[in-house]
């Protein structure tokens, strides 16, 4: 009789780690004001969760401000370009597609960005980075043009 392979808390961490970030890519990419339902089954009641404009503690919170979110958008698309993995922590890069009527009159918009989870069952905290310049600020009007002009004149490169 062949003995059974033992498990490791090293090899289930591995598996947990996978189905936890497989959760959280998968609720992004179904991201809207119905997938919302599902939110308490990957974040902790706890969850504090950050982005460029918030810091935001409990899971209602964090429901109600991608409820707001997601009910602005008149298109979103998420796509993963990258993550790194550990037991407990997670990093992925993405790239997203958003469309919102109060910016650039709806036109679809594609910023960069990373997510830095950390997490036991579920996630507990959450941090998204991005460039709000690029993301807001760059799309209004006159407010654009000088962020633009503040960006070139912060890389050195000569004014076209």
């Amino acid at each position: 009789m062949q003995a059974q392979p033992v498990e490791t808390k090293s090899a289930q961490d591995a598996v947990n780690s996978r189905y936890v970030l497989g959760r959280l890519k998968l609720f992004y990419q179904q991201f809207s004001t119905e997938s919302l339902a599902s939110l308490d089954e990957i974040y902790t009641p706890d969850i504090e969760f950050r982005d460029p404009v918030h810091v935001i503690n409990g899971s209602l919170a964090v429901k109600n401000y991608l409820r707001t979110m997601a009910a602005g958008l008149t298109h979103y698309r998420i796509r993963y370009l990258d993550e790194v993995l550990s037991d407990n922590a997670a990093s992925l890069l993405w790239e997203m597609e958003y469309g919102h009527p109060r910016i650039k009159g709806g036109r679809v918009l594609v910023i960069r960005g990373s997510t830095f989870v950390k997490f036991t069952s579920r996630i507990y905290y959450h941090e998204d980075t991005y460039d709000l310049g690029a993301m807001v600020y760059e799309q209004i009007p006159v407010l654009g043009a000088l962020v633009r002009k503040v960006k070139q004149r912060m890389s050195g490169k000569p004014r076209s």
